[in-house]
């Protein structure tokens, strides 16, 4: 089945000391035509953790500048982001109405 995915929102979140989702962050209203998100980290390293704890500079999962990020609809409120150093990431991207499906 061809899916079409339809741009909901462009965002530019900044991810500094405190953890948060790009929800939070990002100050994103959430409607219900919000299903994923695909950006990409412009500056600033940062961690993502999406075991329901909150990231700190050394625990989560690395991102570094320049990867891409997906998140899927349950992840834009429950994977959380925090920078490892002194400089806050910007993560920079688009939400979809359509899930993308990484796993192939």
């Amino acid at each position: 089945m061809a899916r079409n995915p339809r741009v909901v929102g462009y965002h530019s979140i900044t991810i500094a000391a405190t953890s948060g989702s790009i929800i939070t962050l990002g100050s994103i209203t959430k409607t219900g035509a919000m299903k994923s998100f695909v950006g990409v980290l412009e500056s600033g390293q940062v961690r993502a953790r999406g075991d329901g704890q909150a990231a700190t500079a050394t625990a989560g999962q690395l991102v570094e500048i320049g990867q891409t990020v997906i998140l899927s609809e349950n992840e834009l409120e429950n994977m959380q982001f925090i920078r490892t150093g002194g400089t806050s990431g910007v993560l920079n991207g688009h939400t979809f109405d359509t899930e993308f499906d990484v796993m192939g």
